[in-house]
């Protein structure tokens, strides 16, 4: 598909490297020509430099076979009107980065009465992501399949975990009908087998009907969130304060700015606002940050974040959310210190590719989730079974899958099915895909040839 993207920043320059992967063409616009140099030379892409909102441009960008236009930059305004623009001038999707809490009201997103194909606000999708992970306090990340139906969690087997030791054959009878469907065991992954054993340091992804993975969630340890800190007051904060709003949960948020502290104790008069640098030690342990049950650290700059999250660790904090946007820091600091690790131009990055993949394969299948799990290396994936699919009809057992595939689940009618070699897959069914394999676009991506 030819896309062209507005923007070169962090999300702009991670959705061009994954288009790119996937084989895309791929055309990026941004202002500043030295950001546009780096880009298109470690991506191997065309660029032009000058504004997404300019007419002339557009034009030199060929919109008119434009099958998705992309506008990612910084200012909001700008990228609506690049991409009113852009489908007045031809291109068939546009998806537009809004990020002001302004822009997200009810109207603006239900009625689309610029057209757009997706709005997407990283801030507010990290907000939901976190707002789960106080939910399921246990897990280190949770996601959601089949509007709810069906979940995936990750956890850690730590030194006296109830799971430690147990088969997978043995963890089945136990608990019914979740699937551990991966295992992450020093630094390398696994889908298991029954006789594979849980061991210490494993991280396990779990999946299972919403029901039964409450249960299970609630069974590995009894955590629940009662009072949380945020340190930060930036757009993601708003949003999670605004999600947490209605719970019974007690919140305090720290800031060193004083507009935005002030800010923040304006428009969230039930919250306990303090101006002052969550970073510092003395500040955290004046505000008995070791009394609290979950620490969220969503400042602006991705070390702080993970200091901090660090010694709240060693003050024995239950739950620690860490902001990481670099993600080139995740690959030298050790995560298994952390409870759990957001990372929001991944999740920005993830929706888009979501939305690309899906127009995609729209005729045979349709890819209705993807989530990456285990910092990227996993892809848990929901397709759709359409009457043309070549693979209604027939047995599990009988379609030659390509290794590292698990067939994790089937949503049939509501049901959740999990499935045996001998289940058929039938028109209308939805299957729940864990798998090793990079860029899976369409459902016969699976299949080995």
């Amino acid at each position: 598909m030819k896309i062209i993207v507005v923007g070169g920043g962090k999300v702009g320059t991670a959705l061009c490297r994954s288009l790119v992967e996937e084989k895309h063409d791929v055309i990026l616009i941004e202002e500043k020509e030295s950001v546009l140099k780096k880009v298109t030379k470690r991506h191997d892409i065309m660029g032009i430099v000058g504004n997404g909102a300019n007419f002339k441009i557009l034009e030199q960008a060929n919109i008119r076979n434009c099958d998705i236009f992309i506008a990612l930059t910084a200012k909001d305004e700008v990228n609506m009107i690049s991409a009113v623009l852009a489908k007045k001038m031809g291109a068939k999707e546009t998806v537009v980065r809004v990020r002001n809490p302004e822009y997200s009201n009810t109207y603006f997103k239900d009625n689309d009465f610029l057209g757009f194909s997706l709005v997407l606000n990283p801030e507010l999708l990290t907000a939901r992501y976190i707002a789960n992970s106080v939910d399921f306090p246990n897990a280190l990340s949770v996601e959601h399949f089949a509007n709810g139906r069906v979940m995936l969690m990750e956890f850690i087997i730590a030194d006296g975990s109830k799971l430690f030791q147990l088969s997978i054959s043995q963890f089945r009878k136990k608990f019914g009908n979740l699937v551990v469907c991966a295992i992450e065991r020093q630094g390398k992954l696994i889908i298991p087998d029954g006789d594979t054993t849980l061991r210490l340091g494993d991280r396990i992804f779990v999946t299972g009907n919403r029901n039964e993975m409450i249960q299970f969630h609630n069974s590995v340890k009894t955590k629940i969130i009662k009072n949380m800190m945020i340190i930060g007051a930036g757009r993601i904060a708003y949003y999670v304060l605004n999600i947490l709003k209605n719970t019974r949960i007690s919140l305090k948020i720290i800031e060193n700015n004083p507009e935005g502290a002030a800010f923040f104790s304006r428009e969230f008069p039930h919250v306990h606002v303090v101006q002052g640098d969550g970073t510092e030690k003395s500040v955290l342990l004046e505000e008995s940050v070791e009394n609290f049950d979950a620490v969220a650290t969503l400042t602006g700059v991705d070390e702080e974040n993970i200091i901090t999250s660090m010694f709240l660790e060693t003050l024995g904090v239950p739950k620690t959310i860490t902001k990481v946007n670099r993600t080139s820091l995740l690959e030298i600091i050790d995560t298994s210190r952390f409870s759990s690790i957001v990372t929001p131009k991944n999740i920005a990055v993830d929706t888009m590719m979501h939305f690309i993949r899906g127009r995609v394969n729209a005729q045979d299948s349709n890819l209705d989730a993807m989530h990456h799990i285990a910092n990227g290396r996993i892809e848990s994936l929901q397709f759709e079974i359409r009457e043309s699919n070549k693979m209604a009809g027939k047995s599990l057992s009988s379609l030659k899958f390509k290794d590292d595939i698990l067939i994790a689940a089937i949503i049939r009618k509501g049901k959740t099915i999990y499935p045996t070699g001998e289940d058929i897959l039938q028109v209308g069914d939805k299957i729940v895909v864990v798998t090793f394999l990079k860029n899976v676009t369409r459902i016969y991506d699976l299949l080995a040839r």
